[in-house]
């Protein structure tokens, strides 16, 4: 199929939040990112236009002076990104459109760039994404299919709109480079651990301290047989998959609340099993059960917020992924965050992310960090 005279554009969108303390170390990250991506795909071949759309002032300020060819766009106050998505293809009346999240492709180089051009410039009525359940990153062709759709409020929601609208959908190969995504200041820290990040990333993350949070701690379990991990939360199949084929520890899993966007409000099943630990054992009991199980703990603690009916407030949430339980108000997570953090075993509490991509990251990165305690041998599959 030809693919002269096609109309390709990268539309990236970037949204910061909050002015805590915590809060602001996850909106720098999301900022030093987006620039990263702006800079693997600046003057890229057969990419037709590229535009930002964000509400950081810093970010646009840097982005209008470092690309003089990028379109910027300033997002409302009530940003709806559904809407600015769709405005922007049709603008530019886009055939193909890479749509990248601010805090997604983040280990992705120039090469995996130019690949997902080259796939929507080879491809009819396609999309191709990270995860078609749960979208970070995706593209599609013809984009113009796209403004017959109800505009999605939120990214997650668009590999599922592509086979509304009869697209042929392809998923990348799920690995920390196509899975991990920046959602809190968990992630940020755990990318310190990667050689793969963009310069400014890289620079920022060097900079930040690794605090009261317990990765390094963890981290040599990945590698040692004798170790036994337990992981609850909302953990996939895929996730189990990478950690059976490349961890030399014993997993135990405890997976529920999949499906949800993780916001107070949201329909969806209500996790029984963390929900009914944490009332009858309360924090404390509930991080001794967990652990008493193995040698670490990874919990996503959000699947537990709708269970209690008390939402933590975002500043809180990320205090509590660094183990930094003053200032959180919400008694049950700061008594929790207190658990985790005083524990004789690691544990470390985080959102979906750290189940996903940042669990790619570390699992990978373990046996670089230290000597393995054990030698990770696994049989090799034979079909008659």
């Amino acid at each position: 199929m030809s693919s002269q005279h096609r109309n390709c554009g990268l539309i990236v969108t970037t949204g910061v939040e909050g002015d805590s303390k915590v809060e602001e170390q996850l909106n720098r990250g999301l900022e030093e990112n987006t620039l990263d991506l702006l800079d693997r795909t600046k003057d890229l071949p057969r990419l037709d236009s590229r535009t930002l759309i964000t509400n950081s002032t810093r970010l646009l300020d840097k982005a209008k002076s470092f690309y003089p060819d990028l379109v910027v766009r300033r997002s409302g106050k009530n940003f709806h990104f559904g809407e600015n998505l769709y405005e922007a293809i049709e603008e530019f009346n886009l055939e193909e459109v890479l749509y990248v999240g601010g805090g997604s492709a983040t280990l992705l180089g120039r090469k995996e760039f130019s690949n997902l051009i080259d796939f929507l410039l080879t491809h009819e009525e396609s999309s191709i994404s990270n995860n078609f359940y749960s979208t970070d990153f995706l593209g599609c062709t013809p984009a113009a299919r796209l403004l017959g759709t109800t505009p999605p409020e939120k990214d997650n929601e668009l590999g599922w709109l592509t086979r509304e609208i009869s697209l042929t959908p392809y998923e990348l190969e799920r690995s920390a480079r196509t899975q991990l995504d920046i959602d809190t200041p968990i992630d940020l820290l755990s990318l310190k651990l990667s050689d793969q990040t963009g310069a400014r990333l890289s620079d920022y993350v060097d900079k930040l301290e690794w605090g009261k949070t317990r990765i390094k701690e963890i981290m040599p379990q990945f590698t040692d047989q004798d170790s036994r991990l337990v992981i609850y939360g909302r953990l996939g199949a895929s996730t189990f998959a990478e950690l059976e084929n490349n961890a030399a520890c014993h997993i135990n899993t405890y997976s529920e609340g999949r499906g949800s966007f993780s916001e107070p409000g949201k329909e969806g099943s209500i996790p029984l099993l963390g929900g009914h630990l944490l009332r009858t054992l309360g924090p404390k009991g509930l991080i001794e059960r967990l652990t008493n199980q193995g040698t670490g703990l990874f919990l996503d603690t959000r699947v537990l917020f709708d269970y209690q009916g008390q939402w933590p407030s975002r500043p809180e949430r990320f205090s509590s992924d660094l183990l930094e339980p003053d200032g959180i108000k919400t008694t049950y997570l700061r008594k929790l965050t207190e658990a985790a953090r005083d524990s004789d075993k690691p544990v470390v509490l985080g959102g979906h992310s750290i189940l996903s991509g940042t669990l790619y990251l570390l699992s990978k990165e373990a046996w670089n960090l230290s000597a393995p305690k054990s030698t990770n041998v696994r049989p090799r599959n034979y079909k008659f």
